[in-house]
């Protein structure tokens, strides 16, 4: 990795070091996976990127949702545009890549075992799903780019756990839960949590607390 730099974005990177900051695979809204580095290089560069957690049966989903292209339409406006990884929580890829394309979203994790490394590791998951992810670990912790790209394998790779930052909260239940469904996770320029903001608990409202303006989270 390269290390700071004094400029409006702090981590230059390649495509291909980019790519490898972000959960992999990635898929567009027609559910293709995106296999070029500049193709996803350029969908987030100056950008703002965050994990949305969320799922079209859900109603605290869809009452945040009912704002959320306009918000992101008004920030873009702004000059502080976000790019938003949808992390699906739906029934099927049916239902994912239909909320994706209402919404605007143009980047997605697909369903199945790349979301569920990532609800996981980052102790968000609905609470319909509270059987499925109740073995998860009781501390914090965080899946890597490295363990997503390799979690199709039969040996899981070793959970690498790194402090949280900002106003990341860090308090989780028995199970590693820290909230429901919606949630974001917003993720800095090398890929590192940054902060997490809890829509379950506080609806669209949460997105206030999302600093902008810091340059570690500008890409």
């Amino acid at each position: 990795m390269q290390p700071y730099r004094s400029s409006s974005r702090l981590f230059a990177t390649t495509p291909e070091e980019t790519r490898a900051c972000l959960p992999s695979p990635l898929i567009d809204a027609e559910g293709n996976v995106i296999e070029s580095a500049e193709t996803i290089a350029g969908l987030v560069e100056n950008q703002r990127v965050a994990l949305y957690f969320g799922a079209s049966w859900c109603r605290d989903c869809a009452n945040l949702e009912f704002m959320l292209p306009q918000y992101m339409s008004a920030l873009a406006d702004s000059d502080q545009p976000i790019q938003l990884i949808y992390v699906p929580c739906d029934k099927s890829q049916d239902d994912q890549l239909k909320r994706m394309k209402e919404l605007g979203i143009k980047l997605g994790v697909p369903l199945g075992e790349s979301a569920d490394a990532l609800m996981r590791g980052c102790g968000v998951w609905p609470g319909a799903d509270a059987e499925k992810f109740g073995d998860a670990a009781t501390e914090p912790q965080r899946i890597t780019n490295r363990d997503y790209q390799e979690s199709d394998s039969e040996e899981k790779p070793d959970v690498e756990r790194v402090p949280m930052v900002l106003n990341a909260e860090s308090i989780r239940d028995e199970t590693g839960r820290r909230s429901g469904i919606p949630a974001f996770v917003v993720l800095d320029n090398k890929g590192e949590e940054f902060c997490f903001l809890n829509a379950e608990r506080d609806s669209i409202s949460v997105l206030a607390d999302w600093p902008l303006d810091d340059p570690k989270n500008i890409w």
